[in-house]
């Protein structure tokens, strides 16, 4: 299993933990659970940057943490990710769901009067 993998299992582990947490009502325990899982997929998408021929997994792993950096509030670092996703060859799919999560992104940026 390859270190990236390694992560994306620890990061999905974590994002399960999260779920119950928020489930329960732990509010608290749910967004550091999903900082934690945030930072795990975060590198391991890192990891495949460069290694465009790893699609879909690239485009997946950037995804996922583009959503995660999004639900810890870390916007700007999600349209980062966002960003380098887009920079391989993503599918289609996985495409469309870059737009939509760049729509909410812009939307969070946006100043309130």
């Amino acid at each position: 299993m390859s270190n990236a993998q390694q992560l994306h299992n620890e990061a999905m582990s974590k994002v399960n933990e999260a779920f119950t947490a928020q489930k329960a009502g732990d509010n608290l325990r749910y967004l550091e659970l999903t900082k934690e899982a945030f930072e795990k997929e975060k590198t391991a998408a890192w990891q495949l940057f460069t290694k465009t021929e790893a699609e879909p997994t690239r485009s997946v792993l950037f995804r996922s943490a583009a959503w995660l950096a999004f639900n810890c509030g870390k916007i700007r670092e999600s349209e980062q990710l966002i960003s380098a996703a887009i920079a391989g060859n993503p599918p289609i799919e996985i495409l469309r769901e870059l737009r939509t999560l760049y729509r909410e992104v812009l939307k969070s940026l946006e100043p309130t009067v």
